[in-house]
């Protein structure tokens, strides 16, 4: 399943949104060569519920791969979350005319493509921490200065910004404790995990067609975190 990416997108913005629930479902495709694969991923960001933080976690576990890909198709499914927003502000191109799609009882976008060099390994479960892989969207994260911000720090010195919490693999990873994440992650040689608060407002703009694409990388909690191109 792939969405046309040039035409009828529809611009979605959020405000006040540190700490929102949200989640995304990705329908993956199989490379017809090679171990990779990519698909389209919906994400419930910027829909706006009354429903509560519980509720929401509860309805996203319980959705049925086999059921959504009767709808969907693809040749696999993968879920990201439940989720927690960092940013305070954000707004993001939505494809298919910016219509919303229901994953179950849940309303999502359609806002990107997800890239990844072995399909096997991530429909599986196993995405490999602390390694860039490639997100194709358009969106644009603000970070409001004395926000504070949580950041990993490649060998290399490149930074990424961590713009959602994961809840899937810790329930408990609540947005309260990631001040002290960095004492729970088995960072790799030469990373660093590092807590700051904002002297100035931090704006993380990328768009679909960037070249290089944009890329983010996990941890092995799947906190989200992506990468600070305006160091």
């Amino acid at each position: 399943m792939t969405t046309d990416k040039t035409e009828g997108s529809v611009q979605v913005t959020g405000e006040n949104m540190r700490g929102k629930h949200h989640a995304e479902v990705l329908i993956m495709m199989r490379d017809a060569d090679g171990p990779g694969g990519a698909g389209d991923y919906f994400n419930s960001l910027g829909v706006v519920d009354e429903v509560p933080d519980d509720e929401f976690d509860a309805s996203f576990r319980a959705l049925d791969p086999e059921d959504l890909k009767k709808v969907y198709g693809g040749d696999a499914i993968r879920f990201n979350g439940p989720r927690r927003f960092l940013g305070n502000r954000f707004t993001a191109e939505a494809f298919n005319g910016g219509k919303l799609s229901m994953l179950g009882p849940i309303p999502m976008y359609t806002y990107g493509t997800f890239v990844v060099p072995d399909f096997d390994a991530f429909i599986g479960g196993k995405q490999t921490p602390y390694h860039e892989t490639v997100s194709r969207r358009t969106t644009t994260w603000f970070f409001d200065a004395g926000e504070e911000v949580y950041e990993l720090v490649s060998p290399e010195g490149t930074v990424f910004v961590m713009q959602s919490a994961s809840l899937m693999i810790d329930p408990d990873n609540t947005v309260d404790k990631l001040p002290t994440l960095g004492a729970r992650l088995s960072l790799p040689e030469g990373w660093q995990f590092r807590v700051r608060t904002l002297e100035e407002d931090l704006v993380m703009a990328v768009t679909y067609a960037d070249d290089p694409p944009n890329t983010i990388v996990l941890d092995e909690f799947e906190n989200n975190y992506q990468r600070l191109h305006n160091q």
